[in-house]
């Protein structure tokens, strides 16, 4: 009597579920045999693309679909990590060959595996169907390649994406002193009073007037503040002498709409008592001391 043959319809609808892949332990599961997935190898519409992992049909082309793969090829403790868990997260660019991390030493072709002994169920979730590092232990694991400037940016976007919450984000300082030294400070004038830390900048220009606002000995204004009269959010705010500085870049105020937009709000804050300074990246690296006298006369005036 011939055997009968593994449910198609339920493979797709598994490999539908899962990004386009299937696992060879969830084909033997279904009724598939070593015979048939060989010959459905054979014949294409199973594609293998990582030991005992198939692409069904055809091969996704995502960079989801390639996390999930990588995920599930290193094993069910397995999970996406470090630059790809960034990515992920939305706070970086997908690498070119997907990082995972697992309790166990695995060798993959095409996957960067990580061995981790402290990896516990509580530094992985599930985010958009894939097991992934938390956010927190995503920091940790990459803060050793990351300069400073470059720590602080991937902390303040998972903060502004809320990945990041106020628990979560102290809970990371206590677990990362470095960060906890570049981020975990209050009383600094840029918080929310009652020991909150600094609010998280939004781009890297953000943060380049952070720097230059320390390195010169300035007053911290409130960065990413609200204006009273209309809730419009500003890049910083000194309160007590009404003064506004918008961090601007030719990439997004090169066009005639955005220099309109600017001028008109700049034109709305004066009526309410506000002056905006418009300073640029050139002037707070290449004429960091001029523009930092600028701004002193204009806040001691």
């Amino acid at each position: 009597m011939r055997k009968k043959c593994p449910s198609r319809t339920e493979i797709a609808a598994l490999a539908h579920r899962q990004f386009g892949y299937v696992r060879r332990t969830q084909l033997l599961s279904l009724g598939a045999g070593p015979e048939w997935i060989r010959s459905q190898t054979t014949r294409g519409w199973l594609i293998r693309v990582h030991a005992g992992v198939y692409a069904v049909g055809h091969v996704p082309r995502h960079a989801h679909g390639r996390a999930f793969s990588a995920v599930l090829a290193c094993g069910g403790d397995a999970a996406l990590s470090h630059a790809s868990a960034a990515a992920l997260w939305g706070a970086g660019r997908w690498p070119r060959i997907p990082e995972v991390t697992s309790c166990r030493q695995i060798r993959r072709p095409a996957i960067h595996s990580h061995h981790s002994r402290a990896f516990p169920a509580s530094d992985v979730r599930t985010h958009e169907g894939i097991r992934v590092t938390t956010p927190a232990r995503t920091v940790i694991d990459l803060q050793p390649r990351l300069t400073d400037p470059q720590l602080v940016r991937l902390v303040n976007d998972l903060r502004v994406a809320g990945h990041l919450r106020s628990a979560a984000f102290a809970d990371l300082c206590n677990r990362s002193p470095r960060v906890g030294r570049l981020l975990g400070g209050a009383g600094d004038g840029d918080g929310d009073g009652d020991g909150a830390p600094p609010r998280p900048t939004r781009s890297w220009l953000e943060d380049t007037f952070r720097r230059f606002t320390e390195r010169h000995g300035l007053p911290m204004p409130r960065i990413n503040a609200h204006l009273a009269h209309n809730g419009r959010e500003v890049d910083a705010l000194y309160l007590e002498p009404k003064l506004i500085i918008e961090v601007d870049s030719w990439r997004f105020h090169s066009s005639r709409p955005s220099f309109e937009r600017d001028r008109l709000k700049d034109a709305d804050a004066l009526a309410h008592g506000y002056r905006t300074l418009r300073v640029t990246e050139a002037r707070l690296t290449k004429d960091g001391a001029q523009e930092a006298e600028r701004i002193r006369r204009i806040l001691s005036a």
